[in-house]
């Protein structure tokens, strides 16, 4: 599975996408608030920042997995499928307004 599939499965399959979508969008609008008025990012701005931070979760994720996942080389979508759904992670914000994986 590459990571574009990786993507697709995570949109059809799951909610951490949006739930870490929605999770940067609020972080990013706190932050854009603390900057002065003269210094706010546009909304497409905004949306921009989430989409690259969604962007690099999603990367992240796929290059944390593909190290622990064993290809089936006759079947290699199944092998990460079935190594995703043995897996029940969620997205966490700390206090540090870092987003994090737990397993």
């Amino acid at each position: 599975m590459d990571c574009e599939e990786f993507e697709t499965y995570l949109n059809a399959n799951s909610r951490v996408v949006a739930i870490f979508r929605s999770q940067a969008l609020t972080y990013q609008h706190s932050r854009n608030r603390q900057r002065s008025a003269s210094k706010r990012w546009s909304e497409t701005a905004v949306t921009s920042a989430v989409d690259k931070m969604v962007s690099q979760f999603i990367d992240n994720v796929y290059d944390k997995l593909k190290t622990n996942i064993k290809e089936n080389k006759f079947q290699p979508y199944d092998s990460w499928v079935n190594f995703i759904e043995g897996l029940n992670f969620q997205v966490k914000c700390n206090d540090d307004n870092e987003f994090l994986i737990v397993v």
